[in-house]
């Protein structure tokens, strides 16, 4: 039986993750971290474990220590082009067919998804909300019970806009709470995309599917027998939305690719009618300008090309800005003149996503003696110290990118915000205001590299929400 760590060492382990990972929890939020230090200190007991923890060595469980508090959270108003989209245009023309629609986001995990579905209906006007039904399902125990609780992070709602927030959120110990009357309308079920259950399934069941990064990394047998699953439990003419990066090419031809905006999205295709022999007809000499018309009229319009196939470094960088690193990686390695500073820096950026970070600050430091790339590579070794724990490390090269490129925002922004947790208020504040008034003109090689899946608008807000807490009296 693994014994419970008394008040002493506990308060020591809540300082020691918010030291090295800037992880803050209240004491009302210590049940979780309780559970942790038992398990993790089992084998060697509690103060020999926290002292390891507090030495230079403890890099591994540190790391693992990251899985276990981060894993599965994701943000609000993610990829908001589809999500307007979908409460925009899609759930409007099934409004005008049946008293309900419905919408299931599979791969929900916390709740972010399913709940910003619920939230821009009600903020955008187009969709009654009480004839909205929503559904979100997880493997994951842990995420549905988060999901449930509705109960979320500073960091989980960094892209919703404050106004947005003031109105449908509420200030707790424990973080964010979501208005019960958005809470109560999503239902949550614990669930495998892979498990057999026809009457889950059923044909008519949804009217659009969110389905976003969750099968980027199956293989594509999985994929197909879970897509078409969803495809027969769509109605008809009904919707699927995947990720950016995830496409149907090579895995179903029962969808069709739209397009609205920045957003590329599927519709089910109908049945093809049943062939029927029919009488060959005489020759007709030429047809009627009325018939020609009528033709136009039925053919459907050409679906838009499917975005083109990445190559060379600039695939590489859509790869990356997609959170597909290990094809991303692959690609590197097969381009030409793979040597170059750009290329060296792109894999410096890889090996920090996967954790080497040795290699990473390896190329980084060999960057920083080229012009072209000493901002970008001081930013990156900023990151590599962080990730360490060396926070006042990672200020200094922060600050050394700012005076290689003063207009480098992220850097700004990366700066201020460790000042603020350091407490330096006043060299906080500057950094953040900089880096808002600079971002709206950061470099797009900079976002794709750093941006970790923001655009401007969503680090804005960081930026923002930084700032104000600068100014906020505790």
């Amino acid at each position: 039986m693994i014994a419970t760590p008394s008040r002493p060492p506990l308060v020591r382990f809540v300082a020691l993750v918010e030291q090295r990972l800037g992880l803050h929890y209240e004491e009302g939020q210590w049940g979780e971290l309780v559970t942790l230090l038992a398990e993790r200190s089992a084998s060697c007991g509690v103060d020999r474990y926290l002292e390891q923890l507090a030495s230079q060595s403890s890099q591994a469980e540190w790391k693992a220590l990251a899985e276990r508090l981060t894993v599965g959270e994701t943000y609000f108003l993610r990829h908001p082009t589809q999500l307007e989209t979908l409460v925009d245009q899609v759930l409007p023309t099934f409004l005008r067919q049946t008293s309900t629609v419905r919408v299931l986001c599979a791969g929900c995990s916390t709740g972010e998804e399913p709940y910003s579905v619920a939230l821009l209906a009600r903020e955008r006007g187009r969709v009654d909300s009480s004839r909205l039904r929503i559904l979100g399902i997880d493997v994951n125990p842990r995420s549905i019970a988060h999901a449930r609780r509705a109960c979320y992070s500073p960091w989980s709602l960094r892209a919703v806009p404050s106004a947005m927030r003031q109105q449908w959120f509420q200030r707790t110990p424990e973080g964010f709470a979501l208005q019960p009357q958005v809470r109560d309308q999503v239902i949550f079920e614990e669930r495998n995309l892979l498990e057999e259950a026809s009457a889950f399934w059923a044909p008519g069941s949804f009217h659009a599917i969110l389905c976003r990064n969750v099968v980027l990394y199956f293989p594509q047998d999985v994929i197909r027998k879970i897509v078409a699953r969803m495809a027969q439990a769509l109605v008809p003419g009904g919707y699927l939305f995947m990720g950016p990066s995830e496409t149907l090419r090579g895995i179903s031809e029962d969808f069709e690719l739209l397009r609205g905006g920045d957003a590329f999205y599927y519709r089910l295709k109908p049945p093809a009618p049943p062939t029927v022999s029919v009488p060959q007809a005489a020759p007709v000499a030429t047809a009627t300008p009325t018939a020609t018309v009528a033709q136009r009229v039925a053919t459907p319009a050409p679906m838009p090309p499917p975005p083109p196939a990445p190559d060379g470094l600039e695939g590489v960088l859509q790869l990356l800005e997609a959170e597909r690193y290990t094809e991303a990686w692959a690609l590197l390695e097969s381009v030409p003149g793979n040597s170059s500073p750009k290329a060296q820096l792109l894999r410096a950026v890889l090996h920090l996503h996967a954790g080497r970070l040795s290699q990473a600050e390896q190329l980084g430091r060999q960057l920083v003696t080229a012009s072209a790339t000493e901002a970008p590579a001081y930013y990156l070794l900023g990151l590599c110290l962080e990730q360490s724990g060396d926070e006042a490390g990672a200020r200094g090269r922060y600050a050394a990118s700012v005076r290689a490129e003063p207009t480098f925002a992220l850097a700004h922004l990366r700066a201020g915000s460790l000042a603020r947790r350091a407490g330096d208020m006043v060299e906080a504040r500057v950094a953040l205001r900089m880096a808002v008034s600079l971002l709206p003109q950061e470099k797009p090689l900079h976002l794709s590299l750093f941006g970790g899946g923001f655009g401007r608008h969503g680090l804005m807000q960081v930026g923002l929400q930084e700032l104000q807490a600068c100014t906020e009296v505790p």
